[in-house]
């Protein structure tokens, strides 16, 4: 798959050295929006083709490489010489092939099953809803991340990730909670000025308190509620190291926390693959 995203390109033409600082942000920024669209690509393939294909794993700059184009042809690219992705970059290529041999019985082409144009298509709607919404990319790609360490066994990893959108989610919520709350005077003041709302925002207020009041204000359904508490219970242990061995159970719920949580703020559905990617031994 093949991304340009034109806000990450807008750099000043006049700046002969890009400080490494930016150039790691922008593969930062880069590779969230990839595993974004893998997630949602993988999701899509089951939702459309009823087949869960893909080992999802967490891409990085190991996996992606960079393209450049002259007048709409290819002029140059880096080998991801690091990774298995560089096997199927240098497919791309017919000198690549035995030329005594038909490409259909080459290794690399003879175990793989073709995507259909619909999956491609469901994956590029939704991924261009999230890349109309600003940092739905980054929880998308968190949550490929909490995901892939799933699939293989790192089920302590997995929590903490989720745990992570789902507190970023409910932050969202408060905010907006209380910018609703925010009416204006006559006398032109407001509800809550800057200090108060620096107060409400702060850290007085922990994330348990913030779901507590989210629940008896409607906007966190009890049930969900109930979930989210479970979850921080369990981060809570794993990083106070309180003996606590977390399983397949505890990550699946957190998975599935921080999945609900997407879809209210990010509002994009998507069915994950909890399959394994482990091999026996």
């Amino acid at each position: 798959m093949m991304i340009r995203i034109e806000s990450l390109e807008a750099i000043d033409d006049q700046v002969e050295n890009i400080p490494i600082e930016e150039t790691v942000k922008r593969w930062g920024d880069y590779l969230d929006y990839l595993n974004s669209y893998y997630l949602l690509l993988d999701s899509s393939t089951i939702e459309i083709s009823n087949l869960a294909y893909f080992s999802l794993h967490e891409i990085t700059n190991r996996d992606a490489f960079r393209i450049r184009y002259e007048d709409g042809k290819s002029v140059g690219e880096n080998i991801a010489a690091e990774s298995i992705a560089s096997v199927f970059q240098m497919g791309r290529y017919l000198s690549s092939y035995r030329q005594d041999v038909p490409i259909e019985y080459d290794q690399r082409i003879l175990m793989r099953q073709v995507i259909s144009d619909d999956v491609i298509r469901h994956a590029s709607e939704k991924f261009s809803a999230v890349v109309a919404t600003p940092g739905l990319q980054k929880m998308l790609s968190s949550f490929a991340k909490s995901l892939s360490e799933y699939k293989v066994g790192n089920y302590e990893t997995s929590i903490v990730l989720s745990w992570f959108i789902t507190e970023e989610a409910l932050s969202k919520l408060w905010q907006e909670h209380i910018e609703g709350l925010n009416e204006k005077f006559e006398s032109g003041r407001r509800r809550v000025n800057r200090e108060r709302k620096d107060f409400l925002t702060g850290r007085d207020f922990t994330i348990s308190a913030i779901s507590n009041l989210l629940e008896l204000w409607g906007i966190l359904p009890f049930e969900q509620f109930q979930k989210v508490d479970k979850v921080r219970g369990y981060r809570n242990k794993i990083v106070h190291s309180l003996g606590f061995v977390p399983g397949a159970g505890e990550s699946q719920l957190a998975l599935n926390v921080a999945k609900s949580m997407i879809g209210r703020i990010g509002n994009v559905e998507f069915t994950p693959s909890m399959g394994y990617s482990i091999t026996g031994l």
